[in-house]
């Protein structure tokens, strides 16, 4: 008989033990878990799997070592002579470099398409709305019409909706209308989005950073004006919307503010899976791994806020988010339809979401990655350096800067040091220096252990290798 087991950082250290001990014998069995779980001692491993191979949450950032899951798993696959099976609707691009193009790709990767759902059920049609002509037309709505209309019929025909929005809270930032005054985290560089709870209650301004919590003032600090004006739609700001528009329908709301508690996460899908509610509104957690029959429309309230950010990656993490979730509607019996509303239309992104069209996509980046050597046309290794004062954090990464033009070869191209696109966060200011390395060169970094001799104890040094983020 095989045994299944869990395996996640978020069981007890008990549970850990528990798990971790019942491997070892060797009997047969199923890990199932996060990335952590590429470390499981099965003394006869035999497959591995990384369903969604292409997530960042594969790679660990936060503490010490810094892995990607998907290079542990091929280690290992190599190590325990074992296949190693990466899936994914939306593969990465280093992925599908490295078994569709030599001389990248290895004499033991196979390339195996899925060109079908299961059930051979269609791909559901995908809508894309230009908002500039709904605000042309006078719809002040954060909805679309088509949107509008589509979410009026779920009662009728007995479906649910999907409601996809890149970011939680109501707004994404505050502002005076008289002066212009933006409502800022003292102890970062960015500013604080306002969190609604219930009618009456106290209004509350919250950093998205280091989780500075304050009272909304009920004046400007700037030029004492009343008047305040929210810009940007969270969740909450959608679900406000949702309730005004549409009162006939329910939702629950699915983001990182209302999945806190242990087990939450299970209690809203399974009450959403019961037709507790018609709408599920929520931020990139819902975009995978939900298989809801009666799903049979997916929105997506503003695609552009997921095109347009300050990292090389941005396009290749739009179409797969979009495409991801796009992928929930229509995977019962009833045909599904997605409706994404855009400033861009024309944006190539959203033009290959549109067709389902992974293979345009990744003809379209992958020139642009190689023509500017970034990966998976080249390696990189971002340098980050913190710390509570300013002028020091900066003359450090000005020492190791030179130290880099002093002892880094010819193939190596040295970005910064620079200030990190948010320079400061939670009260420690950040700059970094990229290195970016040509295609056929060797990384070899001689004297790596002396960067941490340059810092002062003051001043935080972190390496990242094949960074997946760089602001």
């Amino acid at each position: 008989m095989i045994r299944f087991f869990v395996y996640h950082s978020n069981l007890s250290k008990g549970e850990r033990y528990d798990t971790w001990r019942q491997m070892l014998p060797g009997e047969p069995q199923v890990i199932i878990g996060t990335r952590s779980a590429i470390f499981a001692p099965l003394p006869n491993l035999g497959l591995i799997i990384l369903d969604e191979e292409h997530d960042s949450s594969f790679k660990q950032t936060q503490l010490s070592p810094n892995y990607h899951a998907r290079t542990v798993a091929k280690w290992r696959g190599e190590l325990e002579n074992c296949p190693v099976i990466l899936g994914s609707a939306t593969p990465s691009l280093e992925t599908w470099l490295s078994v569709n193009y030599p001389p990248s790709s290895s004499v033991n990767s196979y390339y195996l398409s899925l060109p079908e759902r299961i059930g051979y059920r269609p791909l559901p049609p995908v809508k894309i709305v230009d908002m500039r002509d709904e605000l042309k037309q006078g719809n002040r709505s954060i909805f679309s019409r088509p949107l509008q209309e589509a979410l009026r019929n779920l009662k009728e025909k007995n479906q649910q909706a999907i409601l996809f929005v890149n970011r939680r809270g109501h707004s994404t930032f505050v502002s005076c209308r008289i002066c212009g005054y933006v409502m800022e985290c003292p102890d970062c560089d960015v500013s604080l989005s306002y969190h609604y709870t219930h009618e009456g209650a106290t209004q509350l301004l919250r950093c998205h950073y280091c989780n500075y919590t304050q009272i909304q003032p009920p004046k400007c600090p700037e030029c004492n004006s009343p008047y305040f004006k929210f810009f940007g739609s969270g969740t909450q700001k959608v679900t406000q919307a949702l309730e005004k528009e549409f009162p006939e329908l329910t939702y629950i709301r699915f983001d990182s503010d209302t999945t806190r508690n242990k087990g939450s996460h299970r209690r809203l899908l399974e009450q959403f899976s019961r037709g507790e509610a018609d709408i599920l509104v929520g931020t990139q957690m819902l975009t995978k791994g939900l298989d809801l029959a009666q799903v049979t429309l997916v929105g997506v309230v503003s695609a552009d806020g997921l095109l347009y950010l300050s990292d090389y990656r941005a396009a290749e993490r739009a179409f797969q988010t979009l495409t991801q979730v796009a992928g929930r509607a229509g995977r019962g019996d009833e045909p599904g339809e997605v409706i994404i509303q855009t400033y861009s239309p024309e944006n190539s992104v959203i033009q290959a979401v549109k067709k389902h069209d992974y293979h345009r996509f990744i003809d379209e980046e992958l020139p642009r990655r190689e023509e500017l050597n970034f990966p998976p046309h080249g390696r990189l290794i971002l340098v980050q350096l913190s710390g509570l004062d300013a002028i020091e954090v900066e003359k450090t990464a000005e020492k190791l800067g030179e130290r880099f033009h002093e002892t880094i070869g010819l193939d190596c191209e040295i970005l910064g040091p620079a200030p990190a696109s948010i320079m400061r966060v939670a009260k420690r200011y950040r700059w970094q220096i990229l290195l970016k390395f040509l295609p056929e060169a060797r990384v070899i970094i001689p004297d790596m252990k002396n960067w941490y001799k340059l810092c002062p104890n003051s001043v935080s040094l972190k390496i990242d290798i094949d960074p997946l983020h760089i602001n």
